[in-house]
């Protein structure tokens, strides 16, 4: 049995999730013939390259950076998929229904069809790809001094992975020098984001490996590299100079935005903090209060129960016309322009800039926009939830063998009907049913959030650790049954 498949089969039919193609896109893929734009640059000749993961194969975006003595040229060059999928083509509508590419372990079921994603809009090496490119100056300060963005053909000179760039020797080529350039901007551009007090949370999602056969060779975290980073900056930098010319050529924005978080969300996150030893400054404000929370949880041992809590706390971001600004990044404009091939917000956006690089006069209303990027929302929580349970699944799978024995958790969650624990180093909680909870009557306070004990005052509150035994799991159900150790 495979259980990969069988989960990914599973979640495809709970979610309702769009994976196959019609015989009309597969007519509309044959009659692609990309047009010669003699309006484009030719940059073919620039030392472009791209940074991804191991297992990336939708390359869309590619770097290039250059310092003269007191100014970085960033250009950030994007896979042109306006170009390949027309407005309302069988293409479009099937891109729009999925909304984004979904990813779960080995396997990803793709925004666009992967003749598209994967070959003629990838930016894969030595093959001339038509790009959209924000072009930025930086000063030596890493601040944007001015930017532009037109339509271009590159050449990827190399693709290299997060790793190789970690480990790149130095040598005398373009290539090298563009990366050692990027690296000084990059540490600019952090130094910037420290001083408008980003948040900075580690990420608490698995990275789950695994074999031919769907069995779990390895549970663990991302480590998170400098080269990461070196991308990440780049496209924050050209998601902000899209934002800027959208806004300023249409008097609105398609925008990426995050809400502050609500004040009783607040309030829970610093009491629970207390509870834990650490005081918070009562007069700070909420980005003040998160911040110091989230260097306290760095230095814990507890740092993943505390980014748990930091995150539950927080809203999602969403896609929206209105200028919300984005809390996390701290940024009062920031689009998603960086990829089209696996988001569709993002293809929108290039739609919008072409529009005017073009003169095209294609008319965008904002109501309309607005309910698009609602639904857009949507589609990308659902994808979200859907690589969760496959993980989760997956997990419950591989804990079956484990049935009877003991482990250390710790309550991330707390009900009326018992507590929710995550098994340490398993990135899942189960179940500890209040029933379970012997020798006394477990009440829940919903205002407190704990369970105390009738009889015995006994209370049992988030953070907590708790010996358990896994009495059973039904990893279809996606069910984890716990009860305390004997």
């Amino acid at each position: 049995m495979n259980y990969l498949e069988n989960t990914i089969n599973q979640i495809i039919e709970e979610q309702n999730i769009p994976f196959e193609w019609n015989s009309l896109i597969d007519q509309e893929i044959e009659n692609i013939k990309l047009k010669d734009n003699f309006s484009r640059k030719d940059l073919t000749n620039e030392p472009f390259i791209t940074i991804d993961g191991e297992d990336a194969k939708d390359f869309d975006d590619a770097v290039f950076c250059n310092l003269n003595k007191s100014l970085y040229t960033l250009k950030v060059a994007i896979a042109d998929v306006a170009s390949v999928v027309s407005y309302n083509s069988e293409l479009d509508k099937e891109a729009f229904r999925r909304g984004t590419s979904i990813y779960f372990p080995n396997t990803v079921i793709p925004m666009l069809p992967e003749m598209i994603s994967n070959n003629i809009c990838s930016l894969v090496p030595n093959e001339k790809r038509n790009v959209l490119v924000c072009e930025m100056i930086f000063n030596l300060h890493g601040e944007i001094e001015s930017y532009k963005f037109y339509e271009a053909e590159i050449n990827s000179f190399k693709r290299f992975t997060y790793h190789q760039i970690e480990d790149y020797k130095i040598n005398n080529s373009d290539v090298c020098h563009s990366i050692k350039s990027l690296k000084k901007l990059t540490n600019k551009l952090l130094q910037n984001k420290l001083k408008r007090n980003a948040l900075e949370i580690q990420s608490i999602e698995p990275v789950i490996k695994i074999d031919e056969d769907g069995n779990i060779l390895e549970i663990g975290r991302s480590n998170r590299l400098f080269a990461h980073q070196m991308i990440e900056e780049s496209m924050i930098a050209a998601n902000i100079c899209a934002a800027k010319f959208i806004k300023k050529h249409y008097g609105f924005g398609v925008y990426r935005v995050h809400e502050e978080p609500e004040s009783v969300k607040v309030e829970g996150l610093k009491k629970f903090f207390s509870l834990k030893g650490y005081s918070t400054n009562k007069n700070s404000n909420t980005l003040d209060l998160i911040n110091s929370l989230i260097n306290h949880a760095n230095k814990n041992k507890n740092n993943k129960l505390f980014n748990i809590m930091i995150l539950q706390s927080l809203k999602r971001a969403q896609y929206s016309t209105k200028e919300i600004g984005h809390f996390g990044l701290q940024l009062e404009k920031y689009s998603h322009f960086t990829s089209p091939i696996r988001r569709y917000p993002d293809l929108i956006v290039h739609r919008m800039i072409k529009n005017i690089l073009n003169k095209a006069n294609q008319i965008f209303v904002e109501e309309d926009l607005d309910e698009h990027l609602g639904e857009l929302s949507s589609l990308e929580k659902r994808a979200e939830i859907s690589s969760r349970q496959v993980n989760q699944q997956l997990v419950c799978y591989h804990l079956k063998k484990f049935i009877g024995e003991e482990f250390t958790t710790f309550v991330v969650g707390i009900a009326e009907f018992g507590l929710f624990c995550e098994i340490d180093k398993y990135f899942i909680s189960g179940l500890l049913h209040v029933s379970d909870l012997k020798m006394d009557r477990y009440i829940f306070d919903s205002q407190a959030n704990i369970l105390k004990g009738r009889k015995t005052g006994k209370t049992y509150r988030i953070g907590q650790k708790i010996r358990v035994q896994l009495a059973n799991v039904i990893p279809e159900e996606r069910k984890i049954i716990l009860v305390p150790s004997k």
